[in-house]
Protein backbone atom coordinates (compact mmCIF):
# COMPACT_ATOMS: atom_id res chain seq x y z
CA UNK A 1 0.00 0.00 0.00
CA UNK A 2 1.29 3.42 -1.36
CA UNK A 3 2.94 6.02 1.50
CA UNK A 4 -0.38 7.87 1.24
CA UNK A 5 -2.76 5.42 2.84
CA UNK A 6 -0.42 4.50 5.84
CA UNK A 7 -2.98 2.84 7.94
CA UNK A 8 -3.32 2.40 11.42
CA UNK A 9 -5.72 -0.09 13.47
CA UNK A 10 -7.41 0.67 16.49
CA UNK A 11 -10.71 -2.13 17.37
CA UNK A 12 -10.78 -2.01 13.62
CA UNK A 13 -10.66 1.35 12.65
CA UNK A 14 -8.93 2.47 9.37
CA UNK A 15 -7.28 5.71 9.90
CA UNK A 16 -6.19 7.01 6.72
CA UNK A 17 -3.65 9.89 6.17
CA UNK A 18 -4.91 12.42 3.83
CA UNK A 19 -3.48 12.97 0.49
CA UNK A 20 -5.57 15.32 -0.71
CA UNK A 21 -3.96 18.33 0.52
CA UNK A 22 -5.71 19.14 3.62
CA UNK A 23 -3.93 17.67 6.06
CA UNK A 24 -6.45 15.81 7.51
CA UNK A 25 -7.70 12.31 8.57
CA UNK A 26 -10.54 10.30 6.59
CA UNK A 27 -11.71 6.77 8.87
CA UNK A 28 -13.52 3.93 7.93
CA UNK A 29 -13.53 0.38 9.47
CA UNK A 30 -12.14 -2.53 8.55
CA UNK A 31 -15.81 -4.34 8.35
CA UNK A 32 -16.38 -1.77 5.65
CA UNK A 33 -13.95 -2.77 3.43
CA UNK A 34 -14.70 -6.72 4.25
CA UNK A 35 -18.85 -6.02 3.49
CA UNK A 36 -17.41 -4.08 0.42
CA UNK A 37 -15.28 -7.04 -0.79
CA UNK A 38 -17.93 -9.48 -0.21
CA UNK A 39 -20.59 -7.60 -2.26
CA UNK A 40 -18.07 -7.65 -5.16
CA UNK A 41 -16.89 -10.92 -5.00
CA UNK A 42 -20.31 -12.06 -4.85
CA UNK A 43 -21.34 -9.79 -8.15
CA UNK A 44 -18.58 -10.36 -10.03
CA UNK A 45 -17.88 -14.43 -9.29
CA UNK A 46 -18.70 -15.24 -12.64
CA UNK A 47 -16.75 -12.66 -14.48
CA UNK A 48 -14.35 -14.60 -16.65
CA UNK A 49 -12.73 -11.07 -17.42
CA UNK A 50 -11.87 -10.26 -13.80
CA UNK A 51 -11.03 -13.70 -12.64
CA UNK A 52 -7.40 -12.10 -12.17
CA UNK A 53 -8.84 -10.43 -9.70
CA UNK A 54 -12.02 -11.73 -8.16
CA UNK A 55 -12.62 -13.69 -5.84
CA UNK A 56 -10.88 -10.64 -3.48
CA UNK A 57 -9.12 -12.76 -0.66
CA UNK A 58 -7.88 -10.35 1.87
CA UNK A 59 -9.93 -7.44 2.45
CA UNK A 60 -7.10 -4.55 2.03
CA UNK A 61 -6.54 -6.64 -1.04
CA UNK A 62 -9.65 -4.25 -2.56
CA UNK A 63 -7.07 -0.95 -3.13
CA UNK A 64 -4.86 -2.70 -5.56
CA UNK A 65 -7.30 -4.35 -7.16
CA UNK A 66 -9.11 -1.81 -8.10
CA UNK A 67 -6.09 0.04 -10.09
CA UNK A 68 -5.99 -0.57 -13.46
CA UNK A 69 -10.31 0.55 -13.28
CA UNK A 70 -11.51 -3.13 -14.39
CA UNK A 71 -13.21 -4.12 -11.94
CA UNK A 72 -15.07 -0.86 -10.84
CA UNK A 73 -15.92 -0.31 -14.07
CA UNK A 74 -17.71 -3.86 -14.00
CA UNK A 75 -19.17 -2.91 -10.69
CA UNK A 76 -21.18 0.46 -11.73
CA UNK A 77 -22.45 -2.01 -14.61
CA UNK A 78 -23.92 -4.45 -11.78
CA UNK A 79 -25.54 -1.09 -9.98
CA UNK A 80 -27.01 0.20 -13.45
CA UNK A 81 -26.95 -2.46 -16.10
CA UNK A 82 -26.05 -1.18 -19.35
CA UNK A 83 -24.31 1.92 -18.45
CA UNK A 84 -20.98 1.02 -19.69
CA UNK A 85 -20.14 -1.11 -23.12
CA UNK A 86 -17.66 -3.19 -21.67
CA UNK A 87 -16.31 -3.48 -25.72
CA UNK A 88 -14.98 0.36 -24.62
CA UNK A 89 -12.89 -1.11 -21.04
CA UNK A 90 -9.24 -1.33 -21.78
CA UNK A 91 -8.60 -4.74 -20.84
CA UNK A 92 -4.87 -5.94 -21.05
CA UNK A 93 -3.81 -9.42 -22.60
CA UNK A 94 -3.28 -12.42 -19.75
CA UNK A 95 -0.22 -12.01 -18.46
CA UNK A 96 -0.06 -8.21 -19.21
CA UNK A 97 -0.53 -4.89 -17.60
CA UNK A 98 -2.46 -2.16 -19.42
CA UNK A 99 -0.43 1.49 -20.25
CA UNK A 100 -0.80 4.47 -17.44
CA UNK A 101 -3.11 6.03 -20.07
CA UNK A 102 -5.21 2.79 -20.71
CA UNK A 103 -5.65 3.15 -16.75
CA UNK A 104 -6.25 6.52 -17.02
CA UNK A 105 -9.15 5.88 -19.53
CA UNK A 106 -10.56 3.55 -17.51
CA UNK A 107 -10.94 5.18 -14.35
CA UNK A 108 -12.33 8.29 -16.35
CA UNK A 109 -14.87 5.66 -17.79
CA UNK A 110 -15.91 4.80 -14.36
CA UNK A 111 -16.18 8.15 -13.03
CA UNK A 112 -17.86 9.58 -15.40
CA UNK A 113 -20.59 6.58 -15.78
CA UNK A 114 -20.70 6.79 -11.73
CA UNK A 115 -22.51 10.63 -12.04
CA UNK A 116 -24.31 9.50 -14.97
CA UNK A 117 -26.49 7.14 -12.51
CA UNK A 118 -26.58 9.49 -9.85
CA UNK A 119 -23.73 8.85 -7.46
CA UNK A 120 -22.51 11.67 -5.61
CA UNK A 121 -18.41 11.92 -7.31
CA UNK A 122 -17.00 14.71 -5.73
CA UNK A 123 -13.01 15.63 -5.14
CA UNK A 124 -12.11 11.94 -6.88
CA UNK A 125 -10.04 11.88 -10.23
CA UNK A 126 -8.82 9.29 -11.99
CA UNK A 127 -5.01 9.34 -10.19
CA UNK A 128 -6.93 8.68 -7.24
CA UNK A 129 -7.80 5.61 -8.10
CA UNK A 130 -5.24 4.52 -9.97
CA UNK A 131 -2.69 5.00 -6.64
CA UNK A 132 -5.64 3.15 -4.74
CA UNK A 133 -6.09 5.87 -2.41
CA UNK A 134 -8.13 4.31 0.48
CA UNK A 135 -10.53 6.99 1.39
CA UNK A 136 -11.34 7.89 -2.14
CA UNK A 137 -11.60 4.23 -2.96
CA UNK A 138 -14.29 3.31 -0.23
CA UNK A 139 -16.12 6.56 -0.89
CA UNK A 140 -16.93 5.36 -4.48
CA UNK A 141 -17.32 1.97 -4.04
CA UNK A 142 -20.27 2.90 -1.32
CA UNK A 143 -21.57 5.20 -3.58
CA UNK A 144 -21.71 2.59 -6.53
CA UNK A 145 -23.09 -0.07 -4.01
CA UNK A 146 -25.53 2.69 -2.34
CA UNK A 147 -27.15 2.78 -5.87
CA UNK A 148 -27.37 -0.77 -6.47
CA UNK A 149 -29.18 -1.28 -3.17
CA UNK A 150 -31.61 1.28 -3.49
CA UNK A 151 -32.28 1.59 -7.03
CA UNK A 152 -35.41 0.22 -6.68
CA UNK A 153 -36.63 1.83 -3.63
CA UNK A 154 -39.54 4.53 -4.98
CA UNK A 155 -42.78 4.40 -5.96
CA UNK A 156 -42.07 3.79 -9.67
CA UNK A 157 -39.97 0.29 -9.10
CA UNK A 158 -42.36 -0.61 -6.24
CA UNK A 159 -45.87 0.78 -6.22
CA UNK A 160 -46.53 -1.01 -2.98
CA UNK A 161 -44.65 1.58 -1.00
CA UNK A 162 -47.48 3.52 -1.50
CA UNK A 163 -48.65 1.20 1.98
CA UNK A 164 -46.50 3.64 3.53
CA UNK A 165 -48.62 6.98 3.29
CA UNK A 166 -49.23 8.14 6.64
CA UNK A 167 -52.71 10.18 7.67
CA UNK A 168 -53.51 13.16 5.62
CA UNK A 169 -50.32 12.30 3.22
CA UNK A 170 -50.44 12.23 -0.49
CA UNK A 171 -48.66 10.37 -2.73
CA UNK A 172 -46.47 13.54 -4.08
CA UNK A 173 -45.49 13.44 0.15
CA UNK A 174 -44.26 10.05 -0.49
CA UNK A 175 -41.97 10.88 -3.50
CA UNK A 176 -40.34 13.62 -1.58
CA UNK A 177 -38.58 11.38 1.02
CA UNK A 178 -35.26 9.43 -0.25
CA UNK A 179 -35.02 5.70 -0.45
CA UNK A 180 -33.05 5.65 3.40
CA UNK A 181 -36.09 7.44 4.82
CA UNK A 182 -38.38 5.28 2.90
CA UNK A 183 -36.67 1.97 4.66
CA UNK A 184 -37.37 3.68 7.69
CA UNK A 185 -40.72 3.88 7.15
CA UNK A 186 -40.86 0.27 5.70
CA UNK A 187 -39.17 -0.74 9.13
CA UNK A 188 -41.60 0.78 11.54
CA UNK A 189 -44.57 -0.30 9.63
CA UNK A 190 -43.87 -3.71 10.40
CA UNK A 191 -42.99 -2.99 13.63
CA UNK A 192 -45.92 -1.39 13.59
CA UNK A 193 -47.91 -4.35 12.43
CA UNK A 194 -46.52 -6.33 14.66
CA UNK A 195 -47.69 -4.76 17.41
CA UNK A 196 -44.18 -3.41 19.11
CA UNK A 197 -43.98 -0.16 20.66
CA UNK A 198 -40.68 0.50 19.27
CA UNK A 199 -39.70 2.68 16.19
CA UNK A 200 -36.47 3.88 14.59
CA UNK A 201 -35.44 6.95 12.76
CA UNK A 202 -32.19 6.04 12.45
CA UNK A 203 -29.69 2.70 11.09
CA UNK A 204 -27.04 3.47 14.22
CA UNK A 205 -28.05 3.83 17.42
CA UNK A 206 -32.03 2.87 17.13
CA UNK A 207 -30.98 -1.15 16.03
CA UNK A 208 -28.30 -1.97 18.29
CA UNK A 209 -30.28 -3.54 20.64
CA UNK A 210 -30.78 -6.29 17.83
CA UNK A 211 -34.87 -6.19 18.88
CA UNK A 212 -36.27 -4.05 15.66
CA UNK A 213 -34.40 -6.65 13.73
CA UNK A 214 -35.49 -9.14 15.58
CA UNK A 215 -39.20 -8.16 15.41
CA UNK A 216 -38.35 -7.39 11.27
CA UNK A 217 -37.50 -10.50 10.18
CA UNK A 218 -39.89 -12.21 11.92
CA UNK A 219 -42.81 -10.27 10.08
CA UNK A 220 -41.10 -10.34 6.39
CA UNK A 221 -39.83 -13.76 6.35
CA UNK A 222 -42.54 -15.49 4.24
CA UNK A 223 -43.39 -18.56 6.53
CA UNK A 224 -41.82 -16.96 9.54
CA UNK A 225 -38.84 -19.10 9.38
CA UNK A 226 -36.95 -16.09 11.21
CA UNK A 227 -38.28 -16.55 15.16
CA UNK A 228 -38.02 -14.03 18.08
CA UNK A 229 -35.40 -16.64 19.95
CA UNK A 230 -33.29 -14.01 19.86
CA UNK A 231 -34.98 -11.26 22.01
CA UNK A 232 -34.57 -14.22 24.93
CA UNK A 233 -30.98 -13.09 25.14
CA UNK A 234 -30.07 -10.25 27.29
CA UNK A 235 -26.72 -9.97 26.11
CA UNK A 236 -26.69 -7.53 23.33
CA UNK A 237 -23.48 -8.41 21.39
CA UNK A 238 -24.84 -12.30 21.54
CA UNK A 239 -28.12 -11.39 20.80
CA UNK A 240 -27.08 -9.79 17.51
CA UNK A 241 -25.12 -13.04 16.46
CA UNK A 242 -28.53 -15.13 16.88
CA UNK A 243 -30.14 -12.04 15.04
CA UNK A 244 -27.93 -13.24 11.90
CA UNK A 245 -28.25 -16.56 12.03
CA UNK A 246 -31.58 -16.40 11.65
CA UNK A 247 -31.31 -13.54 8.37
CA UNK A 248 -28.91 -16.23 6.96
CA UNK A 249 -32.53 -18.90 7.19
CA UNK A 250 -33.43 -16.57 4.59
CA UNK A 251 -30.04 -15.84 2.97
CA UNK A 252 -29.61 -12.44 4.33
CA UNK A 253 -27.05 -12.42 6.55
CA UNK A 254 -25.32 -10.03 4.58
CA UNK A 255 -22.95 -6.25 5.11
CA UNK A 256 -23.27 -6.66 8.91
CA UNK A 257 -21.61 -8.43 11.51
CA UNK A 258 -22.43 -8.52 14.97
CA UNK A 259 -20.04 -5.59 15.58
CA UNK A 260 -21.61 -3.38 13.41
CA UNK A 261 -24.97 -4.27 14.72
CA UNK A 262 -23.94 -3.31 18.65
CA UNK A 263 -21.76 -0.64 17.20
CA UNK A 264 -24.45 0.87 14.94
CA UNK A 265 -22.63 1.06 11.80
CA UNK A 266 -25.08 3.67 9.59
CA UNK A 267 -23.75 2.40 6.29
CA UNK A 268 -23.52 -1.28 6.66
CA UNK A 269 -26.98 -1.50 8.61
CA UNK A 270 -28.19 0.80 6.22
CA UNK A 271 -27.52 -2.15 3.46
CA UNK A 272 -28.37 -4.76 5.63
CA UNK A 273 -31.81 -2.87 5.38
CA UNK A 274 -31.85 -2.45 2.12
CA UNK A 275 -31.12 -5.96 1.00
CA UNK A 276 -34.22 -7.40 3.78
CA UNK A 277 -36.58 -5.14 1.55
CA UNK A 278 -34.88 -6.01 -1.81
CA UNK A 279 -35.86 -9.31 -0.89
CA UNK A 280 -38.59 -9.29 1.23
CA UNK A 281 -40.80 -6.31 1.13
CA UNK A 282 -43.46 -8.23 2.59
CA UNK A 283 -46.14 -5.25 1.13
CA UNK A 284 -49.78 -6.46 0.21
CA UNK A 285 -50.22 -5.82 -3.50
CA UNK A 286 -52.07 -2.81 -4.81
CA UNK A 287 -54.76 -2.15 -7.64
CA UNK A 288 -52.76 1.08 -9.18
CA UNK A 289 -56.08 2.52 -10.76
CA UNK A 290 -56.71 3.45 -7.03
CA UNK A 291 -53.84 5.57 -7.32
CA UNK A 292 -52.91 8.29 -9.74
CA UNK A 293 -49.33 6.66 -10.47
CA UNK A 294 -49.02 7.73 -13.78
CA UNK A 295 -49.56 11.86 -13.84
CA UNK A 296 -47.29 11.79 -10.79
CA UNK A 297 -44.28 9.63 -11.62
CA UNK A 298 -44.55 11.15 -15.25
CA UNK A 299 -44.19 7.38 -16.97
CA UNK A 300 -43.50 8.28 -20.13
CA UNK A 301 -40.30 7.32 -21.03
CA UNK A 302 -38.57 10.67 -23.02
CA UNK A 303 -39.87 12.56 -20.01
CA UNK A 304 -38.82 10.26 -17.24
CA UNK A 305 -35.79 9.89 -18.78
CA UNK A 306 -35.18 13.55 -18.78
CA UNK A 307 -35.85 14.08 -15.52
CA UNK A 308 -33.63 11.39 -14.16
CA UNK A 309 -31.04 12.98 -16.47
CA UNK A 310 -31.36 16.28 -14.84
CA UNK A 311 -31.39 15.09 -11.34
CA UNK A 312 -27.88 13.39 -11.75
CA UNK A 313 -26.37 16.46 -13.39
CA UNK A 314 -27.61 19.06 -10.52
CA UNK A 315 -26.02 16.09 -8.47
CA UNK A 316 -23.08 16.65 -9.76
CA UNK A 317 -22.16 19.71 -9.15
CA UNK A 318 -21.67 19.15 -5.78
CA UNK A 319 -23.06 22.16 -4.43
CA UNK A 320 -23.48 21.57 -0.40
CA UNK A 321 -26.35 23.67 0.38
CA UNK A 322 -28.16 21.33 -1.90
CA UNK A 323 -26.74 18.20 -1.02
CA UNK A 324 -27.30 18.79 2.79
CA UNK A 325 -31.00 19.72 2.00
CA UNK A 326 -32.30 17.99 -0.65
CA UNK A 327 -32.57 14.46 -1.44
CA UNK A 328 -33.03 14.61 -5.37
CA UNK A 329 -35.70 12.07 -5.72
CA UNK A 330 -38.05 13.69 -8.08
CA UNK A 331 -37.16 16.66 -9.70
CA UNK A 332 -40.38 18.52 -9.39
CA UNK A 333 -41.03 17.94 -6.22
CA UNK A 334 -37.32 19.31 -5.12
CA UNK A 335 -37.38 22.15 -7.43
CA UNK A 336 -41.31 23.69 -6.90
CA UNK A 337 -39.67 25.65 -3.82
CA UNK A 338 -37.20 27.16 -6.20
CA UNK A 339 -34.36 27.41 -3.63
CA UNK A 340 -32.27 24.22 -6.50
CA UNK A 341 -32.87 26.59 -9.10
CA UNK A 342 -31.70 29.60 -7.13
CA UNK A 343 -28.70 27.52 -5.84
CA UNK A 344 -28.33 26.39 -9.38
CA UNK A 345 -27.89 29.37 -11.38
CA UNK A 346 -25.99 30.98 -8.57
CA UNK A 347 -23.40 28.25 -9.54
CA UNK A 348 -22.97 28.86 -12.78
CA UNK A 349 -23.59 32.57 -12.66
CA UNK A 350 -22.07 33.26 -9.47
CA UNK A 351 -23.98 36.65 -7.97
CA UNK A 352 -26.86 36.28 -10.17
CA UNK A 353 -28.90 35.50 -7.41
CA UNK A 354 -29.91 38.59 -4.62
CA UNK A 355 -29.99 35.79 -1.20
CA UNK A 356 -31.91 39.19 0.55
CA UNK A 357 -34.56 38.13 -1.69
CA UNK A 358 -34.48 34.54 -1.28
CA UNK A 359 -36.59 32.30 1.94
CA UNK A 360 -34.77 29.27 2.42
CA UNK A 361 -36.29 26.96 4.04
CA UNK A 362 -39.85 28.32 3.50
CA UNK A 363 -42.81 26.62 4.75
CA UNK A 364 -45.77 28.12 3.01
CA UNK A 365 -46.99 28.56 -0.20
CA UNK A 366 -46.83 32.37 -0.23
CA UNK A 367 -42.67 32.11 0.23
CA UNK A 368 -42.19 29.03 -1.92
CA UNK A 369 -44.14 31.21 -4.94
CA UNK A 370 -41.86 34.09 -3.90
CA UNK A 371 -38.71 32.23 -4.44
CA UNK A 372 -39.99 30.97 -7.57
CA UNK A 373 -40.46 34.60 -8.98
CA UNK A 374 -36.96 35.61 -8.10
CA UNK A 375 -36.00 32.53 -9.69
CA UNK A 376 -37.44 33.65 -12.38
CA UNK A 377 -36.64 37.15 -12.34
CA UNK A 378 -33.10 35.97 -12.00
CA UNK A 379 -33.29 33.24 -15.70
CA UNK A 380 -34.49 36.46 -17.75
CA UNK A 381 -31.55 38.29 -16.74
CA UNK A 382 -28.79 35.39 -17.52
CA UNK A 383 -31.32 35.43 -21.20
CA UNK A 384 -33.52 31.94 -20.48
CA UNK A 385 -36.77 31.92 -22.21
CA UNK A 386 -39.40 32.34 -19.66
CA UNK A 387 -42.71 33.03 -21.63
CA UNK A 388 -45.44 31.84 -19.89
CA UNK A 389 -43.57 30.67 -16.96
CA UNK A 390 -43.95 32.25 -13.45
CA UNK A 391 -43.58 31.02 -9.67
CA UNK A 392 -46.36 29.83 -9.10
CA UNK A 393 -45.93 27.43 -12.43
CA UNK A 394 -42.79 26.10 -10.82
CA UNK A 395 -44.84 25.75 -7.58
CA UNK A 396 -47.82 23.64 -9.24
CA UNK A 397 -45.05 21.47 -10.25
CA UNK A 398 -45.68 22.08 -13.92
CA UNK A 399 -43.21 19.20 -15.47
CA UNK A 400 -42.99 20.95 -19.11
CA UNK A 401 -42.09 24.57 -17.85
CA UNK A 402 -39.58 22.92 -14.83
CA UNK A 403 -38.04 20.53 -17.71
CA UNK A 404 -37.68 23.35 -20.09
CA UNK A 405 -36.18 25.60 -16.98
CA UNK A 406 -33.59 22.48 -16.19
CA UNK A 407 -32.55 22.42 -19.64
CA UNK A 408 -31.58 26.02 -20.08
CA UNK A 409 -29.52 25.58 -16.96
CA UNK A 410 -27.89 22.52 -17.92
CA UNK A 411 -26.74 24.12 -21.31
CA UNK A 412 -25.91 27.36 -20.11
CA UNK A 413 -23.69 25.62 -17.87
CA UNK A 414 -21.56 23.43 -20.20
CA UNK A 415 -21.46 26.74 -22.74
CA UNK A 416 -20.17 28.54 -20.10
CA UNK A 417 -17.11 25.66 -19.20
CA UNK A 418 -16.95 25.59 -22.85
CA UNK A 419 -16.39 28.98 -23.00
CA UNK A 420 -14.09 29.13 -20.12
CA UNK A 421 -11.55 26.67 -21.86
CA UNK A 422 -12.05 28.34 -25.08
CA UNK A 423 -10.29 31.88 -23.62
CA UNK A 424 -13.38 33.73 -22.93
CA UNK A 425 -15.04 33.84 -26.26
CA UNK A 426 -18.65 33.44 -25.77
CA UNK A 427 -19.65 30.06 -28.10
CA UNK A 428 -23.01 29.55 -29.67
CA UNK A 429 -25.17 26.21 -30.93
CA UNK A 430 -23.79 27.22 -34.33
CA UNK A 431 -20.28 27.18 -33.30
CA UNK A 432 -20.80 23.63 -32.00
CA UNK A 433 -22.28 22.12 -35.10
CA UNK A 434 -19.71 23.80 -36.87
CA UNK A 435 -16.60 22.90 -35.04
CA UNK A 436 -18.58 19.37 -35.09
CA UNK A 437 -18.68 18.86 -38.72
CA UNK A 438 -14.96 19.96 -39.51
CA UNK A 439 -13.96 17.76 -37.04
CA UNK A 440 -15.88 14.94 -38.42
CA UNK A 441 -15.91 16.00 -42.46
CA UNK A 442 -19.59 15.96 -42.20
CA UNK A 443 -21.74 18.47 -43.21
CA UNK A 444 -24.47 18.10 -40.09
CA UNK A 445 -27.50 21.07 -40.78
CA UNK A 446 -28.49 20.65 -37.20
CA UNK A 447 -28.76 18.29 -33.98
CA UNK A 448 -32.21 17.64 -35.64
CA UNK A 449 -30.69 15.77 -38.61
CA UNK A 450 -32.27 12.48 -38.91
CA UNK A 451 -28.69 10.95 -39.76
CA UNK A 452 -27.62 10.85 -36.43
CA UNK A 453 -30.00 8.51 -35.31
CA UNK A 454 -27.78 5.46 -36.46
CA UNK A 455 -25.13 6.61 -33.90
CA UNK A 456 -22.19 6.62 -36.72
CA UNK A 457 -21.25 10.65 -36.49
CA UNK A 458 -21.00 10.59 -32.56
CA UNK A 459 -18.65 7.66 -33.17
CA UNK A 460 -16.45 9.37 -35.92
CA UNK A 461 -16.83 12.68 -33.62
CA UNK A 462 -15.57 10.76 -30.58
CA UNK A 463 -12.73 9.18 -32.70
CA UNK A 464 -11.58 12.71 -34.24
CA UNK A 465 -11.17 13.51 -31.15
CA UNK A 466 -9.14 11.54 -29.74
CA UNK A 467 -8.36 8.85 -32.40
CA UNK A 468 -6.84 5.97 -30.11
CA UNK A 469 -9.90 5.30 -28.06
CA UNK A 470 -11.96 4.30 -30.86
CA UNK A 471 -11.92 0.96 -32.77
CA UNK A 472 -13.42 1.95 -35.78
CA UNK A 473 -14.06 -1.91 -36.47
CA UNK A 474 -16.82 -1.78 -33.34
CA UNK A 475 -18.99 1.08 -35.43
CA UNK A 476 -21.83 -0.78 -36.83
CA UNK A 477 -23.49 0.85 -40.29
CA UNK A 478 -26.85 1.15 -38.53
CA UNK A 479 -28.27 -0.53 -40.95
CA UNK A 480 -30.76 -1.62 -37.95
CA UNK A 481 -32.16 -0.94 -34.67
CA UNK A 482 -29.86 -3.21 -32.92
CA UNK A 483 -26.91 -1.21 -34.84
CA UNK A 484 -28.13 2.03 -34.11
CA UNK A 485 -28.29 0.80 -30.41
CA UNK A 486 -25.02 -0.68 -30.48
CA UNK A 487 -23.33 2.48 -32.18
CA UNK A 488 -25.11 4.95 -29.58
CA UNK A 489 -23.87 2.68 -26.57
CA UNK A 490 -20.57 2.46 -27.39
CA UNK A 491 -20.03 6.55 -28.34
CA UNK A 492 -21.60 7.22 -25.07
CA UNK A 493 -18.78 5.10 -23.20
CA UNK A 494 -16.03 6.37 -25.68
CA UNK A 495 -17.14 10.18 -24.91
CA UNK A 496 -17.07 9.23 -20.94
CA UNK A 497 -13.76 7.71 -21.28
CA UNK A 498 -12.13 10.23 -22.97
CA UNK A 499 -13.63 12.78 -20.60
CA UNK A 500 -16.62 13.98 -21.12
CA UNK A 501 -19.21 14.15 -18.92
CA UNK A 502 -22.57 13.28 -20.88
CA UNK A 503 -25.87 12.31 -19.25
CA UNK A 504 -27.63 11.09 -22.46
CA UNK A 505 -29.21 7.79 -23.11
CA UNK A 506 -28.69 5.43 -25.99
CA UNK A 507 -32.71 6.07 -26.34
CA UNK A 508 -31.75 10.09 -26.55
CA UNK A 509 -29.30 9.32 -29.94
CA UNK A 510 -31.83 6.89 -31.71
CA UNK A 511 -34.66 9.24 -31.19
CA UNK A 512 -32.41 11.74 -31.93
CA UNK A 513 -32.98 14.15 -29.42
CA UNK A 514 -31.18 17.51 -30.61
CA UNK A 515 -30.82 18.96 -27.01
CA UNK A 516 -29.06 15.99 -25.52
CA UNK A 517 -27.17 15.81 -28.97
CA UNK A 518 -25.95 19.51 -28.15
CA UNK A 519 -24.51 18.43 -25.29
CA UNK A 520 -23.24 15.66 -26.28
CA UNK A 521 -21.21 17.80 -28.81
CA UNK A 522 -20.61 20.46 -25.80
CA UNK A 523 -18.91 18.25 -23.88
CA UNK A 524 -16.78 16.45 -26.63
CA UNK A 525 -15.61 20.04 -27.93
CA UNK A 526 -14.51 21.23 -24.50
CA UNK A 527 -12.02 17.84 -23.98
CA UNK A 528 -10.98 18.90 -27.88
CA UNK A 529 -10.25 22.58 -26.77
CA UNK A 530 -8.20 21.52 -23.08
CA UNK A 531 -6.28 18.41 -25.30
CA UNK A 532 -4.72 21.25 -27.32
CA UNK A 533 -3.94 24.04 -25.10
Amino acid sequence: MSEQNKLSRKDDLQTVSGSDGSGGYHSYTFEETQAFVDFINGQLQSDEEVKDKVPIQNANDLFEVIKDGVLLCKLVNKAAEGTIDERVINKAPEGKKLNPWQVSENHQLMINSAKAIGCNVVNCGPNDLSEGTAHIVMGLVWQVIKVALLQDINLKACPELVRLLEEGETLEDLLKLPAEQLLIRWVNFHLKAAESKRRIANFSGDIKDSEVYTILLNQISPNKECSLTPLQEEDVSKRAELVLIEADKIDCREFVTARDITNGNSKLNLAFVANLFNKYPALEEINEEDYDFADVLDLDGAGSREERQFRFWIQSLGIPDIEENYALQNLFEDLHDGIVLLHVLDHIEPGTVNWKNVRKGAKNKFQQVANCNHYVECAKKVGFSTVNVGGTDIFDRQKKLILGQTWQLMKLASLKLLQKVGGGKKIEDKDVLAWANNKVGSNIKSFKDPSLGDGKWLCNLCAAVSPRSVNKELITEGDNEEEKEQNAKYAISVARKIGAVVFLLWEDVVEVNPKQLLLFAVALMTIDLQSNK
